[in-house]
């Protein structure tokens, strides 16, 4: 299994006092301090230390001494080291896989931050939640908060956090397949720690830059840097990395070293169950499988092979569970079971589907060559900025001098005159500033919708025409096969009418609400045209027809409407709804509902759409509000701010 995509890296510098000592020793004398019973402060900062060192050695106990650390932060009111205990505690949830407990400690420190105003601890925040989205393979999420760090660090002239930065966005496009990208950015960071000899940014940049020579075919490469992070991974008890490692050595020894291979992997699986990683044993047993396919052991390959589908799902592993899919199908063919290999074939070719539907590599790209273009924009700005001002400077004291010379008397005056004169031109600068500002962000915002519309749309519509065409060029008597091509035309033809949604908002500065009207009743109507016995009710408050709104605002309005008549079409099955906005002092209240069938909110398993209309909401400073019963319909409830 490629392995390599499971290794981020989340942990910001350590001291450059703690990089050359081994972890154990460390745990051992804090320890040893705790022992002679110090101060409440100097308690939690060691149960502090005590987290973050045993992130490398022991799990369990992480996470053992970082409750105690909240408690004893909590108890001293000290929001600084409460922020970092929540920070190191995402570090170990990050190394454990947990990614919904590592997310939620990061951003637990995020928000203590950001009350206090730390710029750099956020920037160090932004760079391991990005490592939690890599993993969870939100990549435009990922690549924004690494961006934000970078942008930070490399403001403040901090090469150290630089180089982790540029590392993780290394690993970021190892994960994106473009090995050239990964490569351009490891290098860096691999000659900044090689030269302050930071031996646990090795351990992790040897691996993921031995990754990318992986996939590119460059086998002595990859074996000569998967040495190497094995070496400085023992060194500082990076157990997982060594692993990961040594798994990816045993996956490039030749096809007719077999044994070899057998023992890096025995060796991986003994490490990944010290550091209790079970998402890991079962990716290893993946490479085992393949090693045991070459064998011929088919029998012992499926049993490890199905051991592992389990945690797979319950990690959202989708290309972890495609590979097992994949190596499945010939497994069986080779036990004689059809039916199993028809089975999962046909579940290889759905995971196969939803990963291509999540791909967003051209998103991400398109990011970073946005950061790399405001960043040059940026530096010209400032350079014109500063020979405007050396001229202002030169003329105003060449008058200073002429008046001072000529008209002695008039000095007080003239200052005045002169006091006034800057102000007037400095608010004239400032408005031509947010004036041309303004302009550029409007030309950037219809280049963007042309694009959008020229090039994705016409592609859409090609792709509709394609499916269409081979339906009747050719007579498909396969029904699955029928199924799906409909199934990708359906697709497409509501991916375009997001997509004019899109170019819609993307083009208006403000939108009023009349607008929203507008364009839900478009929306409505088609609705009608499946159901024509609903009836549907949109309702304003005068109040609100001078009100405007933000582009973005309004089009997570628009899709969080447009989400709750669906569900109250497809699921409520109403015959009537209504959507009522009034004004409240300074907020809105927007109300949706419906007479459907209704649900508990209790026992019912809420599914991505109302999960994704409640982020769209708060996204924007608002209050999503669900209430529903059985038999008495849904009421969806939004307040935000104007």
């Amino acid at each position: 299994m490629k392995q390599f995509f499971k290794i981020a890296i989340f942990l910001l510098l350590l001291p450059m006092w703690a990089v050359s000592q081994n972890a154990q020793d460390i745990i051992d004398g804090l320890k040893t301090e705790l022992k002679a019973k110090p101060n409440a402060q100097k308690t939690a900062v060691i149960y502090s230390d005590l987290t973050w060192y045993y992130a490398n050695v022991s799990l369990d106990s992480a996470l053992y001494y970082g409750s105690k650390a909240i408690q004893e932060s909590k108890k001293l009111g000290d929001s600084t080291l409460l922020a970092q205990v929540y920070s190191d505690l995402g570090a170990v949830y990050l190394r454990n896989n947990d990614l919904n407990h590592s997310k939620e400690s990061y951003l637990k420190s995020y928000a203590i931050r950001k009350l206090r105003n730390d710029q750099k601890g956020l920037a160090k925040i932004n760079n391991n939640l990005g490592s939690v989205y890599l993993d969870q393979q939100q990549f435009p999420q990922a690549m924004k908060a690494f961006l934000e760090a970078l942008r930070y660090f490399e403001s403040v002239g901090d090469a150290a956090n630089v180089a982790v930065n540029k590392g993780n966005l290394g690993l970021l496009f190892v994960k994106l397949k473009n090995y050239k990208n990964a490569i351009k950015y490891l290098k860096p960071s691999i000659e900044f720690a090689e030269k302050n000899k930071l031996t646990d940014r090795l351990c992790e940049f040897y691996l993921n830059i031995g990754n990318a020579y992986k996939e590119m075919r460059d086998t002595v490469q990859a074996v000569a840097y998967y040495d190497k992070s094995i070496r400085n991974c023992e060194l500082v008890s990076n157990k997982k990395a060594q692993a990961i490692a040594l798994q990816n050595k045993g996956l490039m020894q030749p096809k007719n070293n077999i044994n070899q291979s057998q023992a890096l992997f025995d060796k991986s699986r003994q490490i990944n169950t010290q550091v209790s990683s079970t998402y890991d044993l079962a990716n290893l047993n993946i490479s085992i499988a393949r090693n045991l396919m070459k064998a011929k052991k088919y029998a012992e390959a499926k049993k490890l092979l199905l051991s592992g589908l389990k945690v797979f799902d319950e990690n959202n592993a989708r290309n972890d569970l495609m590979i097992s899919y994949k190596l499945l199908v010939p497994i069986y063919a080779y036990l004689k079971m059809p039916d199993s290999v028809a089975y999962y074939n046909e579940k290889y070719a759905e995971t196969n589907d939803k990963i291509l539907q999540l791909s967003t590599q051209k998103i991400t790209a398109e990011l970073e060559a946005k950061y790399q273009t405001a960043k040059k924009e940026k530096l010209l700005l400032e350079k014109e900025s500063q020979a405007r001002q050396q001229k202002n400077v030169i003329l105003i004291l060449s008058l200073l001098a002429v008046f001072i010379a000529l008209i002695g008397y008039l000095i007080y005056r003239q200052q005045k005159l002169r006091n006034r004169q800057q102000q007037q031109e400095f608010q004239l600068k400032s408005a031509i500033a947010q004036i041309e500002t303004q302009n550029q962000l409007q030309q950037q915002r219809l280049t963007i919708s042309r694009d959008l519309h020229d090039n994705i749309g016409a592609q859409l519509t090609f792709i509709i025409s394609s499916v269409d065409n081979i339906k009747y060029a050719f007579n498909i008597g396969n029904e699955k096969l029928d199924a799906k091509l409909q199934h990708i035309s359906n697709f497409t033809k509501s991916t375009i009418v997001e997509l004019r949604d899109t170019i819609w908002a993307m083009n208006a500065n403000e939108l009023t609400f009349e607008d929203l009207r507008a364009r839900m009743l478009n929306f409505l109507e088609n609705a009608k045209l499946a159901q024509e016995q609903i009836d549907f009710r949109f309702e304003i408050d005068p109040d609100l027809n001078t009100v405007e709104l933000g582009s973005v605002t309004g089009m997570n309005l628009y899709r969080t409407m447009q989400e709750a008549i669906n569900n109250a079409l497809k699921y409520a099955h109403a015959t009537q709804i209504s959507i009522v906005t009034k004004k409240i002092d300074a907020s809105v209240s927007i109300q949706i509902r419906d007479n459907g069938i209704g649900f508990d909110k209790e026992t019912a398993i809420l599914g991505n759409g109302l999960q994704n209309m409640q982020q769209r909401i708060e996204s924007i400073g608002g209050v999503f509000t669900l209430q529903a019963a059985p038999g008495q319909g849904t009421s969806i409830t939004i307040l935000f701010t104007v």
